[in-house]
């Protein structure tokens, strides 16, 4: 950590010993206020308000326009990935996390990818408890042409817990 003192120099607040001298900007901003941005060294202002600085702070600003404005499209001949299924999207996840390792994709377009990942896993996690649904639905309103008996329904027995004739609390009171 570090402690500032009035003549400029910072100390280690561990040891209190002098470090680094630096110098603030030499800009008075509206109302009087000295800029606190770092001095460049040699010159009594920061890269904002250096008046030597004004074509190279021009060109900075062009340049970051450009930049930013850039529409960034991923290549006309990029093969259609199919995804279908939660390994599908996560195939692409895992292609999308190296390219951007890789320097090969730009943040946007990953951004893109894994946030409609996520609204596509979700429409698929959807649809499968739809279809399950749909399937249970069918079960219970046609039990006749099940060939599959569920383990509960095995010789007419609907009880989920094997009774024990010797434990009084489990005998019939039907008996």
């Amino acid at each position: 950590m570090w402690k500032q003192q009035v003549d400029g120099t910072r100390l280690d607040a561990e040891r209190c010993l002098p470090n680094i001298q630096f110098r603030r900007c030499r800009h008075k901003r509206k109302g009087g206020r000295q800029c606190k941005a770092n001095a460049q060294t040699g010159v009594e202002f920061c890269f904002f308000h250096d008046p030597g600085l004004d074509e190279k702070r021009a060109a900075a600003r062009q340049a970051g326009g450009i930049a930013r404005t850039r529409k960034i499209v991923l290549p006309a001949n990029l093969a259609v990935k199919r995804l279908q299924t939660v390994a599908d999207v996560a195939e692409l996840l895992g292609e999308t996390i190296n390219q951007v390792r890789r320097g090969e994709l730009d943040l946007r377009v990953s951004n893109a990818v894994g946030y409609l990942s996520g609204i596509l896993l979700s429409a698929i996690e959807k649809s499968s408890f739809e279809e399950r649904l749909v399937a249970l639905e069918t079960a219970v309103a046609t039990p006749s042409q099940s060939s599959t008996q569920l383990p509960f329904e095995q010789d007419g027995n609907f009880d989920f817990v094997e009774q024990n004739p010797a434990d009084p609390l489990c005998s019939n009171k039907n008996d």
